[in-house]
Parts: C-alpha cells; structure tokens; sequence
C-alpha cells in the first residue's frame, strides 16, 4: 500500500464522518415508524424496566411498526439493535434529561454512538481489505460503495440494514484475521461468532448469512475445524440467548418472534403467511430488486454490476477461490431470500434496503474486474452516477413511497427545487437551506475526485468518465416520474413540513403523521 492510497482512504472515511456528524438523521415532524419503534422499545427499557412500549407511543407518537401480545405493545423489531442502542442510550441520560420528542439530541447522539460508529468502523475494514488487493483502486472502491449505494443513508438512521451489513463484514473480517494471526485464533473466532449472531438477532434473515460464515471458519480451519467451529459457535450462544429470552418474556415463547404477534392489519395478514411471506424466489422479486425504477439494485448503484465480472475473473485466475465461492454465496444468500418475499421492494425506503447485508462482499469482487482501460473507464463513469444519486438523494428526504416511479426525480429534486432540505447542523448555524448541503456535497466531491485519481490507465480519462456518469444521472432527473395523486399530496405536505421547520422543530405537531411512512 502506497502512502498516497492511504491518503485517499483517510479523504473518503473522512467524508463518510463528516456526513454521520452534519446531518441529524430525522425529519420532523415525520418519525419514521422504523426508527421510532426502537426509540420506543429503548426508553421504555431504560426508564420504566420493561420493553413494553404502550405509554412511550402515548409520549411519542404512535406507529405502524408494532406487535401486541397478551394485551401489552412491543416492537415489532428484531430486537438485536434495540439491546445494543439501551446502554448507550443509559450512559446519554446521565448528561442529558429524558427525551420529549421523539427527534431529540439524546435519539440523534444514541444513534449515532450506536449504529454510526460501527459503520465507519466496517467501511474503514473494508477499505484496508480492498488495498490488499489493489491499492490503485481500492479508494474509488470504497467511496463507491459508501456513497453510491443507500449505506450512508441508513447509517445515518436506526434502520438495521447497515447496521447488519456492518456486523457481518466485521465478523468476516475477524475470521480472516484469525487465519493471519493463528495465536489467538479461538478468541478472534468468538468474537466473529458473537458478531454474526447479533447481526442475525438485528434483522433475522442474516441467519442464512451467519450459517455461510461458520462454514467459511470451517474451510480455513486447516486441520482444526472442530475447535473452530465450536468457538464460532459459542461466540453465537450470547446473541440467541438474549433474543430467546426477550421472546419468553414479551411473546410468551422463547421460538415465538415479535414478527409473528403483529398488530398492524397488513404485516398481521403477511405474519400469517407461510414462513411470514417468504417463498420461492418469483420473476417479479428477481427483475425488481435489480432492474426496478423504484428500487432496482443496478439503477440506483450500477457500479456493482463490476462484481459479476469480478467473481468470474476471480475463478478463472484460479487463487484464492475459496473466497471466491463464499463472498459469492453471501451475496446470494442475502438477495435470493427476497426475491421470493410477498415485500421485495422493502417499502418506503431509498434502493434496495434489504440487499444492503451484501454490499460490502459484492464490491470485494469488483478489483478483479478492473483489468483493462476500458472496464476501468467505464467503472469510473457509473460510480460516479450512482455517487451522485445516491447524495443527492440523501441532501433531502428519501424515504420514499414505493409506488413512486423514479423516486430521485419526483420526490428529491421537486423538494430541493423548493429548499426543503435534510436537516443538518449547517441550518441550526443559521446557513440558508442550500449552502446548509454545499459542505457534504462538496467533501464527497473531493473524496471520489482524490481516490479516482489513483487508477491506472482509463478509457475514456478519468475526468472524462467522472462527467459522464454525473452527466448521466442530471440527465435521468428529467425523465417522466410517475406521481400517483396520493403521493402528490403527500409530497406537497412533507415539503411544507421541511421548509415549515428548518431546525429540526416542528411547529405544529398536530400535523404529525405517524403511518405516513
């Protein structure tokens, strides 16, 4: 690794920072039932000693994301990021008093030492791990990857996706780091084991995931699979444990999870699914999660279509093919499952939020697929597209309704037309709604630019290919977005309430609408 690859990671982790520090992650009045729901389960843990949440949604508001059982109100969350955010919210309440709304500083600050820091801290290993293959494209990489998919977004709320994403690359992470430093083997792999269970107790489908990192401890056991094996294990035991114990104490039983008690008329009718809504995978789940204008995985991030090209190249150059065939099989157990689930397309959400577990073990194959000017050039030119929706996308509110044709377009540029921006320490500074974004916009500008400058030979030239692929999204915003009426109004009310109130404060919280998400 050259000192100027180095220096091109620390510009891009620390755009990412700066961007989890400037921005507050809600939009008031409008808490999103996602995040809301945890809130909720949090304080009413900490305050009152009970994860029952029925007079917290009295103080806060309530919400769609809810379960009930035996007369009491709970989370319908997996509850692996709700035990992690209550001792960080505990030590916050010794500075701060106990929240009135549900957007205070003490949800902001909870959020952020809770799901933000393990998210630098799994873009920062993902980073370093990149430069082992290839220090010349390991910046451009990284910063697509933070910039040009939804990870930065959701890093910025209580959302579980990247939350997950994180905690199943850092336990991939120390199970190859184990491998690299054999003495301490057995702890590093407990510590890969309690991180891959607590990613499957924050949003349970990473199960699948967790079962493909046990077997990759079992290929680099070389001749010690079953200590390995049995240490991963055992550092899995803590995570099942406390999920086994919170459903005995909220649902009644242990094998009994909130998703199957939900109180929300529609998610109770899919809970009575079989297998709670998920199936074979269909034609509709397969073409949407990666072509779909609302949500397609390669419309909103089309720099990951390297990856393909990169797991074959990977195989064919006949090193290292086991990891070759694992972080293959991740990304398939993360996307097939919700291929064939009834709600592929994740609901109001900016991209395919459910496919974000996988992100970083697709982009590790795309160094492999960097191999000629031109693959290069034109690599360049679509994480540039998808870095520059993907910002501009967040620059505003991007929870977007899920009947929305091409949300960036009818949704992201008619409220930023309007200055309805984010809200962000720049506008408690007092700085007008738009030079409130320029230091984000800027910082993530300056990041690609320096880590775009490091690849080898392009085709077309690396400036060429960078307005190419911004000139193609500034293109795509003119194409025609399907508004339903519903959503026009929806629309029209959201860009009063964000212009209505610039800091953060709601005026008038009869305006609130807590299933409006």
């Amino acid at each position: 690794m050259t000192g100027t690859a180095a220096t091109a990671r620390r510009v891009v982790l620390a755009a990412f920072a700066f961007q989890l520090v400037w921005f507050t992650g809600f939009f008031p009045p409008h808490n999103n039932p996602n995040e809301l729901s945890r809130f909720e389960a949090v304080v009413a843990f900490v305050e009152s000693g009970t994860f029952s949440i029925d007079e917290t949604v009295r103080r806060f508001g309530d919400q769609m994301d809810k379960s009930v059982w035996n007369g009491r109100t709970y989370s319908n969350k997996a509850p692996g990021l709700i035990f992690a955010a209550v001792p960080v919210y505990r030590l916050l309440r010794v500075f701060f008093p106990e929240p009135r709304e549900g957007w205070s500083l003490v949800f902001v600050l909870t959020r952020f030492f809770t799901m933000s820091l393990i998210c630098f801290l799994a873009l920062a290993r993902f980073a370093r791990r990149l430069e082992a293959q290839s220090s010349a494209t390991a910046a451009a990489i990284g910063c697509a990857v933070a910039f040009g998919t939804p990870f930065l977004f959701y890093s910025r709320t209580l959302f579980s996706h990247a939350w997950t994403a994180s905690l199943l690359f850092l336990a991939w992470d120390v199970i190859v780091t184990s491998e690299e430093t054999p003495r301490r083997r057995s702890a590093f792999l407990f510590a890969a084991g309690l991180l891959a269970g607590w990613a499957a107790i924050s949003e349970y489908p990473a199960a699948l995931v967790a079962v493909v990192l046990a077997a990759r401890v079992v290929a680099g056991a070389r001749g010690r699979r079953t200590s390995g094996a049995a240490f991963f294990g055992a550092g899995a035991v803590p995570a099942l444990a406390l999920l086994a114990a919170y459903d005995a104490v909220c649902f009644g039983s242990p094998w009994r999870l909130s998703s199957a008690c939900e109180a929300f008329p529609a998610y109770a009718a899919l809970a009575r699914r079989p297998l709670l809504g998920f199936g074979p995978p269909t034609l509709a789940g397969l073409f949407g999660t990666l072509f779909s204008p609302r949500r397609g995985l390669f419309v909103f991030s089309p720099f990951l279509l390297w990856s393909i090209g990169g797991w074959l190249s990977w195989w064919r150059s006949g090193r290292d093919r086991r990891d070759c065939i694992f972080t293959l099989a991740i990304a398939l157990a993360v996307w097939l499952p919700i291929t064939g689930y009834v709600n592929w397309d994740g609901g109001w959400s900016l991209g395919m939020r459910y496919l974000l577990p996988g992100v970083f073990f697709a982009a590790m194959a795309i160094p492999r697929a960097l191999e000629t000017p031109l693959s290069r050039g034109l690599f360049l030119a679509a994480a540039a597209y998808s870095i520059a929706l993907h910002t501009f996308a967040s620059l505003s509110y991007a929870h977007y309704p899920n009947a929305i044709g091409w949300p960036v377009a009818a949704v992201s540029a008619w409220l930023l037309a309007r200055g309805a921006v984010a809200p962000n320490l720049g506008l408690w500074l007092g700085l007008s709604p738009w030079l409130s974004l320029l230091p984000a916009v800027v910082l993530v500008a300056t990041a690609y630019a320096v880590a775009a400058r490091l690849f080898p030979r392009t085709r077309p030239a690396v400036g060429m290919a960078c307005a190419l692929g911004v000139g193609a999204f500034v293109a795509v915003l003119f194409l025609p977005a399907r508004v339903w009426p519903a959503d026009s109004a929806w629309r029209q009310r959201m860009g009063e309430d964000l212009l209505g109130t610039p800091q953060g404060k709601p005026k008038d919280l009869s305006r609130y609408n807590s299933q409006s998400q």
